[in-house]
Formats: C-alpha cells, structure tokens, sequence
C-alpha cells in the first residue's frame, strides 16, 4: 500500500517527455554557411589553422575538413631553417616538443618529423626521462 503511494506521488516522466529532434554531428549542419564562408576567407588571408580552432571552438580535424569541403587551398608551412636551428636547440635543452611547436606556431607532427629528419635522438613519451 505504501509502496503503490510512493508511486502514485512520482510524476510519469515517459508520458510528459516531449520528443526531442536528433542533434546534428556534422559541421556543414551545425555551422551557418555565411560562417563557412568567413572562417575560409579568413585561412586565404593568412589566418593560421591553429588560431581558427581557438576562435571558432572547432578540433583541427574538423577545420581541415571544413576548409577541403569548401574548396580552399591549404598550404603547408615548413620550418624555416632558422627555426630548425631553433627547436633543435630547445628540444636539446629539455623542452617537450608541444611547447616548442607552439613557441614556432606550428604542429606537433611538423616538429617532431623535423627533428627526425635532423637526426636528433628523441627522448621517450610522457615526461622527462635521465
């Protein structure tokens, strides 16, 4: 009897549920096409891809994706020589490779593929080993 009380005090939430309409994972979805526009007008003008991530609240990923669906160009910008002289030295002194890719406003990949280029003996992952 109690129990059927208990019950009869909780509210239905199966009845009282309003349907919901599915979310969108895709970005040509999710984002206005006049922002589409905008974020590759502003990577043609010189806008790096790591900045429009932050800006836009957007994964790497999805930016590429995004630009390549829009027909923009994408460039590749390799380490000058002056800034492989650069990280070599830093990565030498200890520093992780990610602070040296953002210290250079670069990749983590186009570091460390520089590095081994270079021939510099990389240290383990995950944190400073003697």
């Amino acid at each position: 009897m109690e129990l059927q009380k208990l019950a009869d005090l909780e509210p239905n939430w199966a009845a009282s549920a309003t349907p919901r309409e599915p979310v969108s994972r895709s970005l040509r979805r999710r984002i206005d096409p006049a922002l589409v526009k905008q974020i590759a007008t502003e990577y043609e003008t010189g806008a790096t891809t790591p900045s429009l991530c932050e800006t836009y609240g957007l994964s790497k990923t999805g930016m590429l994706r995004l630009l390549r669906d829009e027909g923009v160009a994408l460039r590749r910008r390799p380490l000058t020589i002056d800034q492989v002289e650069l990280a070599k030295k830093m990565y030498e002194h200890g520093r992780p490779i990610a602070a040296i890719a953002t210290r250079l406003d670069t990749s983590y990949s186009n570091v460390r593929q520089r590095l081994i280029k270079e021939e510099v003996q990389l240290r383990p992952r995950g944190g400073s080993h003697k």
